[in-house]
């Protein structure tokens, strides 16, 4: 059961229908049978008669289109004749107008992000004594919430960032009986607890705790019973050395060949005009592209979430806190991999953090050009999650680019301002960027300097390496290896008029194409794309007679 068993049927005076990717039944609007009396509206089930209560929406401005949040709502309470067992995944992701809830005691599960990113809760969450799960990201960045957070006897597991980022709370406990056994990786990284202490001792059947389950907790954690504060101990101390990384399987990218494309505010149309990128973006022809990138016989794509400057085709609240004017209603890249999820091909989003020089106002408000270096790492961080949320499982990799601006290691794109000991938070940044799909595969383009930047990552970038010896998987970790390569004279972005030539003989192609993918390499051809989303038909034509000769 899902939130499909909680808030099974809406029913209230609104007139809008909302969905998520993780339900199973549509959310149902009936005028009829609503209930809206002075700012509230009593949700009933309509097709459960053994749930006879309701849910009490409290304080309810609207209820605006969207996938991922109530955002007007402000308050939750459960009716007493309510007898619901798990709340479901996504419910109320990043609203943040949400001050205050109760969570029904008869709750058993609780799903993956039901009250992440919630900044205005005001109270920590009140776990029913009855709960078995707590699922990862549920109430991440719940900044506000204040009080004791006493994890119940029956939770076995407490999930990836379960309460990271509960900076107000006071007191992490364990109910009598606890049958945890482990606690996984930032569950609790930024809980400033006042006295620091943790009490272990009822935790009899505890495992595992993950080097980096309490980072950056202050002050600092004691914990009482030996056999856990010895181990917990170590684990803190080795935090820097040991990754831990969930790394995801690429056995779907290997020899695998797709489509890059770079679609950004620099692009223009086919005869060389720049409209704004808010009209671009509502512009673009899904249907269209989707049948090119099928024509091809391509595994997967690699689309431009953003680039020089920071525009990305989509709904982003952290963005839309930095900076103003840089987000759009249309959730292009939504859109697009779902369109293509349906034909069997995958997306890859590309994504630059725009701090190489073309972007002087975004450098700013970011933090990068006021060596603000710290606010930086959590915006860029907060700003993937966002964008990872919102696609949800229809994303399967990322790709992140220019890191020699954002680390000492050099050479790609090399820093504009002085780094220092500032260390960029790769590994926050990956499973950022995994939020929506724990699955998803991550790279960090070294291009062709130093190959490894960090090693939470699946597979290495390999940008315009064409004459350079490759194999499948090519270190101890077995990343995957990975060429993209420009096909086009243009290079990498459309402007100007027309499309370009071709750089590449049939032959030539073919025979790049074959020997790195037979060697299990993955394969991505950059091709020129105009403002529309339209791709260089020669450039197309030229794929699909090579892949036919392979």
């Amino acid at each position: 059961m899902g939130l499909c068993c909680f808030f099974r049927k809406i029913v209230c005076c609104a007139s809008i229908m909302l969905t998520s990717s993780s339900l199973l039944a549509a959310w149902v609007v009936d005028e009829e049978a609503g209930i809206l009396k002075n700012g509230e509206i009593t949700i009933t089930y309509e097709d459960d008669k053994n749930y006879p209560g309701g849910i009490v929406l409290k304080r309810v401005k609207s209820f605006p289109a969207g996938e991922w949040s109530l955002n007007s709502l402000e308050e939750i309470q459960a009716d007493t004749g309510l007898v619901p067992t798990t709340m479901g995944s996504n419910f109320c992701t990043r609203n943040n107008t949400l001050v205050s809830y109760r969570i029904p005691k008869t709750i058993r599960r609780i799903e993956d992000r039901i009250f992440s990113s919630c900044d205005k809760i005001r109270t920590a969450p009140n776990l029913p004594p009855q709960l078995e799960k707590i699922g990862f990201d549920a109430f991440f960045c719940n900044w506000s919430a204040k009080g004791e957070i006493v994890i119940p006897a029956g939770v076995k597991v407490i999930e990836r960032s379960a309460f990271y980022g509960c900076g107000n709370i006071t007191r992490i406990s364990f109910a009598k009986g606890s049958q945890l056994e482990e606690i996984e990786t930032l569950a609790f990284k930024g809980c400033h607890m006042v006295d620091g202490i943790l009490d272990f001792s009822v935790c009899k059947n505890l495992k595992r705790i993950d080097p980096e389950a309490f980072m950056n907790c202050e002050p600092d954690v004691v914990i009482y019973g030996d056999e856990y504060k010895k181990r917990l101990q170590e684990g803190l101390k080795a935090a820097d050395k040991e990754n831990n990384y969930p790394r995801a399987s690429t056995d779907w990218f290997a020899g695998a060949f797709g489509i890059g494309v770079h679609w950004t505010t620099w692009s223009t149309d086919s005869e060389g005009n720049k409209n704004s990128f808010d009209e671009a973006v509502e512009l673009f022809d899904v249907p269209r592209f989707v049948n090119q990138i099928k024509e091809t016989g391509a595994d997967y794509i690699i689309f431009t979430s953003s680039w020089a400057e920071q525009h990305p085709p989509a709904p982003c609240p952290a963005l839309d806190k930095i900076i103003s004017g840089r987000t759009t209603k249309r959730n292009l890249l939504l859109e697009i991999s779902k369109a293509l999820d349906a034909e069997g091909i995958r997306t890859i989003l590309y994504y630059n953090h725009g701090c190489n020089g073309e972007d002087p106002e975004w450098m700013k408000a970011v933090g990068y050009s006021d060596n603000r270096l710290e606010d930086f790492g959590t915006n860029i961080v907060s700003i993937v999650r966002d964008l990872s949320l919102s696609c949800g499982k229809y994303v399967s990799g990322w790709w992140f680019d220019s890191p020699g601006s954002i680390s000492d290691a050099g050479p790609h794109q090399v820093a504009s301002v002085k780094i220092g000991k500032y260390k960029f938070p790769f590994r926050e940044l990956a499973l950022a960027a995994k939020a929506g799909n724990k699955d998803s595969i991550i790279s960090i383009n070294s291009q062709g300097g130093t190959f490894v930047y960090s090693p939470c990552q699946e597979y290495f970038s390999g940008e315009e390496l064409i004459y350079f010896p490759l194999s499948g998987r090519f270190n101890d970790q077995g990343m995957q290896m990975h060429l993209w390569l420009t096909m086009d004279n243009r290079n990498w972005v459309h402007t100007g008029k027309g499309f370009s030539g071709l750089r590449f003989k049939d032959e030539e192609l073919a025979d790049f194409i074959s020997k790195h993918t037979k060697d299990g390499c993955a394969v991505t051809l950059n091709v020129d794309i105009d403002r529309s989303g339209y791709l260089n038909p020669k450039a197309i034509e030229q794929i699909k007679r090579v892949l036919k000769e392979k």
